[in-house]
């Protein structure tokens, strides 16, 4: 396990979600109702941040073309609007690991 600092918890908190840079990766971070997800934020149909974060329904939308992927697994659930036909299954995010560490959100990438 390789543990990366990405922003404080309270930070996080307050925001709710945040695209942030680790390492060579941009990882998409959530803090819903105290439970933490991380996962790609980089959409993999056009390469877009993702960041539209659908708190009730645990999902990210792509603001670009809107696919819409599960937090939780990373999953596309939605293609992108402009290739509906889109294989889902082979277009969903990696997710990892997180944890608070003392006041600060760690991914494990």
């Amino acid at each position: 396990m390789v543990w990366k600092r990405t922003i404080s918890a309270k930070a996080l908190e307050k925001a709710k979600s945040a695209a942030v840079k680790v390492e060579d990766k941009v990882v998409f971070i959530a803090n819903i109702k105290g439970t933490l997800y991380a996962m790609d934020a980089v959409c993999s149909h056009a390469r877009c941040i993702l960041g539209q974060l659908d708190e009730e329904k645990l999902t990210v939308k792509c603001y670009c073309h809107h696919a819409l992927f599960d937090l939780r697994t990373g999953q596309m659930l939605e293609p992108p609007y402009v290739a509906p036909d889109a294989p889902k299954e082979k277009l969903g995010l990696k997710t990892y690991q997180i944890r608070d560490n003392s006041g600060w959100i760690e991914v494990d990438v």
